[in-house]
């Protein structure tokens, strides 16, 4: 008998973490009542169950409670923010910025609003398969209105500088005067590699002056 190979596509799916499957059993046969279900003891304990769960990612990532929304994975946590965001914004502007090296949940809601008007800047990737950070400076404009960057490629493994991206002044500057102007700052937003084991997706506090939106990560990796 073959030995079985090693597996490296842990970004397309993970195995369960073990504490996860423990923490999640009884609610998979004693107290699988609906959270929605609000007239029985089986409802009211998975309500509960629910609540402690967003206070606990509340905690985890500096949010609050009522920011925390579950999803059924991924793909609908990407549709959700990004044309979430366009349907919020658009009195304001009609530009989003995203990654050649995105994955298809978010590319293929770019293309979407595309056609429905929207101007989506697709930025180029290097040899490393990073972005250049001067080539995002270069492409916010006051019509800006969201940043979809990847955290972590679901094919390649590299990881984007998501940190120097929030952070790095001149970044700041550029959107800080645009601001001025316009008297708001572009979207950021960054998500994790799709991954149908997500067990749920999740909002991080937005500071002042800017909303940033993350999936929660699987198991393989991190909020950055």
């Amino acid at each position: 008998m073959s030995a079985r190979p090693i597996y490296l596509d842990n970004h397309a799916t993970t195995p369960v973490d073990k504490r996860v499957v423990d923490a999640m059993l009884p609610y998979f046969t004693e107290q699988f009542g609906n959270a929605a279900s609000i007239n029985h003891v089986y409802g009211w304990e998975a309500e509960a169950a629910v609540k402690q769960s967003r206070q606990i990612i509340a905690e985890a990532i500096n949010a609050s409670p009522e920011e925390i929304v579950f999803t059924s994975g991924a793909t609908e946590a990407n549709n959700l923010a990004i044309k979430g965001v366009a349907e919020a914004y658009f009195s304001k502007g009609k530009h989003i910025i995203t990654v050649q090296t995105e994955h298809n949940a978010i590319l293929d809601p770019c293309k979407y609003l595309e056609k429905l008007g929207f101007s989506i800047t697709v930025l180029p990737v290097k040899s490393d398969g990073l972005i250049d950070i001067g080539d995002l400076i270069k492409a916010i404009k006051a019509e800006t209105i969201l940043v979809s960057v990847m955290t972590a490629n679901n094919e390649i493994g590299v990881i984007q500088p998501i940190a120097e991206i929030e952070h790095r002044s001149d970044v700041f500057d550029g959107a800080q005067n645009l601001r001025a102007k316009r008297h708001r700052r572009p979207l950021r937003a960054t998500q994790q590699a799709e991954s149908p084991t997500s067990p749920t997706n999740a909002r991080r506090r937005p500071r002042k002056g800017n909303a940033i939106g993350y999936s929660l990560p699987t198991a393989n990796s991190r909020i950055c």
